[in-house]
């Protein structure tokens, strides 16, 4: 009787370690995540569009009038003179000192 109880406590701890094995071998560790895809960002050109009048907010100040002139481009000889409206005032100042342009 007790080479029964041997084999089947022998059997008993094979079947707990094998259980063992195989439980811990397929336990975490491969997860295998798919590579996220980003789309590409398309940015529209930018389109810059011709000035073709002075604009109304160039009229608001000494300073704004200023920054329009300086941002007109100094070597375009192609293209129409600029119209200006007939509400446009050119803004001015008698207590502010000339700006070089």
């Amino acid at each position: 009787m007790k080479t029964t109880r041997t084999k089947t406590a022998g059997l008993a701890a094979a079947t707990v370690l094998a259980a063992a094995a195989l439980l811990s071998a397929c336990g975490g560790g491969s997860s295998t995540d798919a590579p996220v895809i980003v789309p590409p960002v398309i940015v529209p050109p930018v389109v810059v569009l011709p000035i073709t009048a002075v604009p109304d907010s160039a009229g608001v100040s000494i300073s704004s009038f200023i920054t329009f002139l300086l941002s007109l481009s100094k070597t375009d000889e192609t293209s129409e003179p600029l119209t200006i409206s007939s509400t446009f005032a050119a803004p001015t100042d008698d207590a502010v000192e000339p700006t070089a342009l």
